[in-house]
């Protein structure tokens, strides 16, 4: 992979991010424990003592990333949701943009979903998973306010559409079903058809 940039002179705060893009590329290429340190390093242009300047291991910078990747999917589903007309049309929005987000960058997501960051007792990690639940809350308090839904805790509804969405993206991620992730119009039929029997299961009639 060709370096960003072959210098060590970076203005306060460049380098942290060169060093988290190259990081996340080396990520989408080799899988999580497929790069080390002095591979970012390298890839960025820079000395293998560079990245201590931000990182104390490769798991402090994995944190960073997993904090950008669901920084990331919280605005994509807020960019989603914003302007939709009605909880139905909201919800399908969410669930196209969520599976579009997680199935097409795998690197990202099983690094956000698979267990090597947990998010208890990294509070960065808990707000900003946080922040990914609460676009979907939101989604819900809207029908609810409109009488859309059952008379349920929001938060329990929003599991239910939130389980929905995640384990069609792992089923299509592990290949276990025959979808193509590059494949825009399958991907927006499937979130169509999930969305909307969700929307039935969770509805007032």
């Amino acid at each position: 992979m060709a370096g960003l940039k072959t210098t060590d002179h970076y203005h306060h705060g460049d380098l942290r991010n060169a060093l988290l893009q190259a990081a996340e590329r080396l990520l989408q290429e080799r899988g999580v424990g497929g790069f080390s340190l002095r591979d970012v390093a390298r890839a960025v242009g820079v000395s293998h003592a560079a990245p201590y300047r931000h990182f104390r291991d490769k798991g402090t910078l994995l944190r960073a990333l997993t904090g950008r990747g669901f920084e990331r999917l919280r605005a994509a589903l807020a960019d989603a949701v914003a302007g939709q007309r009605g909880p139905e049309q909201s919800l399908i929005a969410a669930t196209r943009v969520y599976l579009q987000t997680t199935v097409q960058d795998p690197g990202m997501t099983r690094l956000m979903f698979g267990g090597v960051i947990p998010a208890q007792g990294d509070d960065d990690i808990t707000l900003r998973l946080s922040s990914v639940r609460e676009v979907l809350v939101g989604i819900i308090k809207a029908g609810l306010a409109v009488g859309a839904y059952r008379d349920r805790e929001p938060r329990e509804l929003a599991l239910v559409a939130w389980s929905s969405m995640h384990g069609l993206a792992m089923l299509i991620d592990s290949a276990t079903l025959d979808v193509e992730p590059d494949d825009t119009e399958q991907l927006d039929a499937l979130a169509r058809s999930v969305a909307q029997i969700v929307l039935y299961g969770i509805s007032r009639s």
